[in-house]
């Protein structure tokens, strides 16, 4: 493995993260327009920015809604996102003590589409998704129902997806010396169960579970754990070697939310919890509020909170010595699963915003919107303050709807 070589994967799932930050808050501008017509078009740009000059996302973004038939209702998205500046290895400086960087570059191009297709009290939704990096291939099939009954007060959903993604690793061939460009596949599997519930006429709860599994190469090929000579000092990071991962996980994810509406302010009040665990040890809880406050009948503002938590997987290290990975659970071999991830050790984030819409008419809608994204570790201090990221973030829009 030529360690000078650009961290194709790595930017990869750092890109993953960021966006996940990113396009959920699109999402959330998105959703809110949705509700008043069934056929629009929206633009949302977005430009992610973090601290210390390291990593910058440029997202363009177009969801589009069409009934084509009484019947049966399209609706997809297009993203095109271009990812550029630094990254942690997973390594440390062996002077300063500070998280080694990597440069980096690369560009996504991803779609979806779906169609809704009314029968009876059921809406079967069959979708395709495609998405395409440099490094990462990803090709996505899902089929969803929605039931609803108890006179449409009551919505059951519940559906099955599956990705088929190829992953880009560089290894160097030991008889020629060069570097080898291989593929290795990667499936994701995922299914849920939920129910939308009205309570009343002004409040809504909803409730899914979603049970996934991942197999095949799941590690980062570019990201590095860090090894210590037998008699170097702890800080003395002086040669790094690829993680490992277990080519297994399994996943599971319960969510609720519950939306009031008050009369006297025009506005409601959105809370969710959601709780993950997963076959890698990890378990999060995140918690969200978000206030929808119409001002007059042309502005809405929408302040929301957003707090995650999570474990350290049981692999995570963040220090090694000799021929063994050193952890906080104790000590593995190097063939045994270690990864150096930030993402995998014990950290909380916070994410706090404002989202703001203008409703020009009934025909065309406005939004911008502006939050702030920190993640802090929680492991002491084992896994230093500087590999975790905090970021700016801003968010402009347009729906045209008919």
């Amino acid at each position: 493995m030529n360690i000078k070589t650009d961290t194709t994967s790595q930017k990869s799932s750092n890109r993953r993260l960021h966006l996940q930050v990113g396009l959920a808050f699109l999402a959330q501008a998105f959703t809110g327009i949705r509700l008043y017509a069934e056929n629009q078009v929206d633009y949302g740009y977005e430009y992610y920015k973090e601290d210390g000059n390291r990593m910058t996302i440029e997202t363009h973004s177009v969801y589009f809604e069409q009934k084509l038939t009484d019947s049966v209702t399209t609706k997809g998205e297009l993203v095109y996102d271009g990812i550029s500046g630094s990254t942690p290895t997973g390594m440390i400086n062996a002077t300063t003590g500070q998280p080694k960087y990597t440069q980096l570059q690369d560009i996504r191009r991803s779609g979806n589409i779906e169609f809704d297709c009314k029968l009876g009290l059921n809406t079967l939704s069959p979708g395709f998704a495609y998405s395409k990096e440099s490094d990462y291939q990803s090709i996505g099939l899902s089929l969803n129902d929605a039931m609803e009954f108890n006179e449409k007060n009551t919505t059951l959903q519940y559906g099955i997806s599956h990705n088929f993604d190829s992953v880009r690793v560089e290894q160097p061939n030991n008889y020629t010396g060069k570097t080898m460009t291989l593929w290795n596949d990667k499936s994701s599997t995922e299914v849920f169960i939920g129910v939308s519930q009205l309570l009343s006429p002004k409040t809504t709860f909803n409730a899914a579970f979603t049970f996934g599994n991942d197999s095949g190469y799941l590690s980062d090929p570019y990201r590095l754990v860090g090894i210590l000579p037998i008699n170097q000092p702890p800080i003395n990071f002086v040669q790094g070697y690829p993680e490992n991962r277990p080519s297994h996980r399994n996943k599971e994810v319960l969510f609720t939310s519950m939306t009031h509406y008050y009369d006297s302010l025009n506005a409601s009040l959105e809370g969710s919890y959601r709780l993950y665990n997963d076959s890698y040890g990890v378990v999060a809880n995140t918690v969200g509020l978000t206030w929808h406050q119409w001002l007059g009948s042309h502005f809405i503002a929408e302040p929301f909170f957003r707090i995650y938590e999570q474990s350290a997987a049981s692999f995570y290290t963040y220090g090694s010595r000799g021929s063994v990975y050193l952890t906080k659970y104790g000590t593995y071999a190097a063939s045994d699963y270690a990864s150096s991830d930030y993402r995998l050790s014990e950290f909380y984030s916070t994410d706090l915003g404002l989202l703001a819409t203008a409703v020009i008419n009934a025909h065309v809608h406005i939004f911008a919107g502006y939050h702030r994204y920190e993640m802090h570790g929680l492991d002491g201090g084992a896994t230093p303050s500087a590999m975790y990221p905090k970021a700016n973030v801003y968010t402009v829009g347009l729906s045209i709807l008919w």
